[in-house]
């Protein structure tokens, strides 16, 4: 596997690392850019090392330089010229992330089942009460709003709820309300997540034909009942583990972008943070961003599943978050759809009180609601 510290490396960059990106927090803002004191480790501190050809000083143990980060992909250059050894990085800028909020949620199905139930009652999308709050969301608190979703609502998916769902998936789904969705894709995205809800993490060991194959069932369909303009190049893969295979996969399948929880669970191991190792996984989990340079994939971190707390609890965490530096430029929340439904065996009655609180805190702190593909790629 990948050494992603590259501490393989006898000259090497320590901070920051390839793929990281940087915002005001990392260094110091000016007209022309972030100056951000960037470090390189050597074998030896007596050497003359440079950093885009400035000259580094020694300093805590490090080669270091403030360097000027004024584009949106930057490459790191580092020279040690008294040993030829050389070493660079990329990094990332994202000028329009600071200061955004994002709105998503897994696991969905049930909503459009419901769209499609009343077709000939419904004449609008928004009369369905799931998507009527996120459309508050929207109005109230500027929310935009992503939603993962499966192809099929079957048998196993029905064992989670308390009374019998018909069968569905997204062929059976009405094209009618297609423009509909469309006028809305500004703010209001569908992506893959799984082809349905069991069994659990099942592109944890997927081939790439396979996944890909689940992908394109589901491009199609959204494509078909909602356009291509709501079909978004970012979505979180069901439980957030995929192989890399997968993920190539994905990137494949036109996926720029995918997000995860990327923590660490009780017993050491990552915890929806795909295929990279739990070191690494703390390093990405810490931070907004990250991208993966060799499979041309951006990570975004989501800050909280919304539907693991209590009402009360909304406020104190999104303060929490807020008051970590390398978090609080881009704050992204999720939540999953089946909580919603009031015959699901754990379903939360305070659903939308907890979705809407949580816009409206980020609202009031100064946060405008984003798409990730608003602010990953620019």
């Amino acid at each position: 596997m990948k050494n992603y510290f590259g501490t393989d490396k006898k000259f090497r960059f320590e901070f920051p690392l390839d793929g990281d990106c940087l915002n005001r927090y990392d260094g110091k803002e000016t007209e022309e850019g972030l100056i951000v004191s960037v470090k390189v480790v050597s074998e030896s501190l007596g050497d003359e090392v440079y950093i885009n050809e400035k000259k580094a000083e020694v300093k805590d143990g490090a080669y270091t330089a403030d360097i000027l980060i004024n584009g949106y992909r930057n490459t790191l250059f580092a020279e040690n010229k008294t040993t030829g050894e050389t070493t660079k990085v990329a990094v990332y800028r994202l000028t329009n992330a600071f200061g955004k909020y994002r709105l998503s949620s897994d696991d969905n199905i049930l909503f459009l089942a419901d769209i499609n139930k009343n077709k000939d009652v419904y004449k609008s999308i928004f009369e369905n009460p799931y998507l009527a709050m996120y459309k508050k969301a929207h109005d109230l608190y500027g929310a935009k709003i992503h939603l993962n979703i499966y192809y099929e609502f079957n048998e196993e998916s029905d064992s989670h709820f308390n009374s019998k769902h018909e069968y569905f998936n997204l062929s059976m789904m009405t094209d009618k309300f297609k423009d509909e969705f469309i006028t809305n894709s500004d703010w209001l995205k569908l992506s893959f997540h799984a082809k349905a809800n069991d069994p659990d993490k099942p592109y944890k060991y997927a081939t790439y034909t396979k996944a890909l194959e689940d992908i394109e069932l589901i491009h199609k369909e959204i494509i078909r009942f909602a356009g291509k303009e709501t079909l978004s190049n970012v979505c979180t893969v069901h439980w957030g583990e995929a192989n890399i295979n997968v993920v190539r996969a994905l990137r494949q399948a036109g996926y720029e972008g995918l997000t995860g929880y990327f923590e660490i669970n009780r017993d050491g191991t990552p915890l929806v943070g795909y295929y990279y190792p739990a070191d690494f996984v703390r390093h990405v989990g810490a931070r907004d961003f990250w991208k993966d340079t060799d499979e041309d994939m951006m990570y975004g971190r989501i800050d909280n599943v919304l539907n693991t707390i209590k009402l009360e609890q909304v406020i104190p965490t999104l303060e929490g978050i807020y008051a970590e530096p390398h978090r609080a430029g881009f704050i992204s929340v999720m939540i999953h759809e089946q909580y919603f439904h009031s015959d699901y065996k754990a379903y939360i009655p305070e659903f939308e009180d907890i979705v809407l609180t949580a816009c409206k805190w980020l609202s009031e702190h100064g946060y405008k609601g984003a798409l990730m593909s608003e602010v990953m790629f620019k």
